[in-house]
């Protein structure tokens, strides 16, 4: 017999909401290049290169504050990271606002697609070609 999964309830959703709202605000007042209590990327840390999602919170500060530009230098993904995490978040609130949750469901062809991207964006931002310079998160 398989497991019942178990819904969430209003309750843990509006906390989910709120803390999320809190998150994006304190990205949005401690910009991530002069201050924040911010960790900084494992990957950078242990290894001196760059993850995918390098640069997310100094481009999502940027994106914030309307510097477009600025937030695709710091990562060229990020408006796909973005639009991905608030579909699905999205998708998982609807019940909130009397509609049944929903899962985002793609096709295989896909997410294989969408994870070769980002695994092609980590390694060429990580080549040691100059003209490749721009895609590092601190261009």
């Amino acid at each position: 017999m398989a497991p019942t999964r178990r819904e969430p309830s209003r309750a843990s959703r509006w906390a989910v909401l709120g803390g999320l709202t809190a998150l994006t605000g304190y990205v949005y007042l401690a910009d991530p290049d002069k201050t924040g209590a911010y960790p900084q990327c494992p990957s950078r840390a242990l290894l001196g290169i760059d993850c995918p999602a390098c640069g997310g919170l100094r481009g999502t500060n940027a994106l914030l504050h309307g510097r477009i530009t600025e937030a695709l230098d710091h990562n060229l993904l990020l408006p796909g990271f973005i639009g991905f995490i608030a579909v699905v978040v999205g998708l998982w609130l609807l019940p909130l606002v009397g509609k049944p949750e929903r899962r985002l469901q793609l096709p295989r062809w896909l997410w294989t697609t969408l994870g070769a991207v980002v695994v092609a964006f980590a390694v060429t931002r990580n080549l040691p070609i100059d003209a490749l310079h721009v895609l590092r998160s601190d261009a």
